[in-house]
């Protein structure tokens, strides 16, 4: 018994020693929708809804891969990824409509362009953010971070591979002089 005695201090000296275990991050809870209406062109419609469990349902509709409903998985932390981008581009802050109706956040449209969503519903963590976004809109001051945003989203659900026939068409940008490149200066 006294043999052992030595041991079960070196032991205890150990554990004592041991740093804590690392926190955890929370789990992710709540909802990201990112949806897509029609326009003039090839457009896919869709609304792809994804969860914490990189899992997704998707509503496919006109100009899709395969039109109807879907469900499927994303790889391995692609709604992490989502949040986090969210977070980057600072959603929360943006305002709720850049449409053609909201002259302050659109003051220029380019009409046939689609008209995209992106929503974080999180009823756990008070969290209800909307973005109505007219891809047409031009010349207001969060049309680049709504655009890398958007791109971001779609990279992360793999809309090129899931979802979209092709790609929608790029509203053309200003250039220095504040005319439309490829308009012939409208």
């Amino acid at each position: 018994m006294r043999a052992l005695a030595p041991i079960a201090l070196l032991v205890l000296a150990g554990c004592a020693g041991t740093p804590p275990p690392e926190a955890k991050e929370p789990p992710l809870t709540g909802t990201i929708t990112l949806a897509s209406g029609p326009c003039e062109g090839l457009c896919a419609v869709y609304s792809m809804r994804v969860f914490p469990d990189d899992t997704y349902a998707l509503t496919a509709e006109d100009n899709t891969i395969e039109p109807g409903r879907s469900r499927g998985s994303l790889p391995v932390n692609s709604f992490r990824r989502a949040v986090e981008a969210l977070e980057q581009y600072d959603f929360p802050s943006l305002q709720r409509f850049y449409t053609s109706t909201e002259r302050d956040n659109c003051p220029e449209a380019l009409s046939g362009l689609p008209t995209v969503d992106i929503s974080r519903l999180d009823r756990e963590k008070d969290v209800r953010a909307f973005v109505t976004y007219d891809t047409g809109c031009i010349g207001f001051a969060d049309s680049d971070r709504l655009d890398q945003l958007h791109g971001t989203l779609r990279s992360i659900f793999r809309i090129k591979e899931i979802v979209a026939v092709g790609e929608p068409p790029r509203p053309p940008r200003p250039d220095d002089e504040g005319r439309v490149q490829g308009l012939g200066g409208l």
